[in-house]
């Protein structure tokens, strides 16, 4: 399975609850920005995707990979974890010596994380 972490995170959190923010506030932002993370993963899981060839014979896609994209909530909402569930996702994330990588879930993470940043500035702001 292939995970993103966000380095420093405990001491956000603790920022974050010592400015005695309402839980939910936090968690509300944790499961927007998962969903959304996981919406943007599968949408470019359509993109991307389009089939290969096995021999001559080419192979439309069957969908396993972006049905299996599921958004996890943890650590008492503290924690969103998005992650395609087939053993092959590796491979079409990052690519083989016999394949190009088709990345889908690093540039969603690249394109909601700055938005999560944002939000969890906003709650700062707002206090």
């Amino acid at each position: 399975m292939a995970e993103a972490k966000i380095e420093g995170l405990s001491a956000l959190v603790h920022k974050l609850n010592a400015l005695k923010y309402s839980g939910t506030q936090i968690r509300d932002v944790v499961k927007k920005n998962g969903a959304e993370l996981q919406q943007q993963t599968q949408k470019n899981m359509l993109e991307e995707y389009k089939g290969h060839y096995e021999g001559k014979k080419f192979v439309k896609p069957t969908g396993a990979t972006r049905r299996s994209a599921a958004v996890e909530i943890k650590d008492n909402g503290m924690t969103a974890v998005v992650a395609p569930n087939t053993s092959y996702f590796p491979y079409l994330e990052y690519g083989t010596r016999f394949m190009e990588a088709r990345p889908t879930l690093g540039p969603a993470f690249k394109r909601v994380s700055p938005i999560f940043t944002n939000d969890i500035k906003r709650l700062i702001n707002e206090s």
